[in-house]
């Protein structure tokens, strides 16, 4: 019984050694951006305002899209046709693709 609550232990440390050998040397690290064009942002924006606000959102087009250095983020909003009342506005963060604001409002 005490052998066999020995391999056990060593087998589950010599695994544990072998998967953080694996992590750290073969899986690819991403360090780009998440968000990085326009036009993936202008997707992700209409999928966003899509699901809050419904399909009915996507015909205040044409969506703009507008990039803010200094909070390394995605400005998404659309237009209205006869420009009287509120437009939806998604921010979203380049870096990691968070939402970081999302309203009917102006612009």
């Amino acid at each position: 019984m005490k052998k066999i609550c020995i391999i056990s232990v060593i087998t589950f440390l010599a695994l544990g050694n072998i998967f953080q050998f694996a992590f750290n040397h073969f899986i690819h690290r991403f360090s780009g951006d998440a968000v990085p064009t326009k036009e993936v942002a202008l997707e992700v924006g209409k999928a966003v305002l899509a699901g809050a606000y419904g399909e009915g959102v996507l015909n205040l087009e044409p969506f703009n899209v507008q990039q803010y250095y200094s909070t390394n983020a995605w400005v998404v909003y659309g237009t209205l046709p006869d420009g009287l009342g509120s437009i939806p506005i998604v921010v979203i963060n380049k870096r990691d693709g968070k939402i970081l604001k999302l309203v009917m409002g102006s612009f």
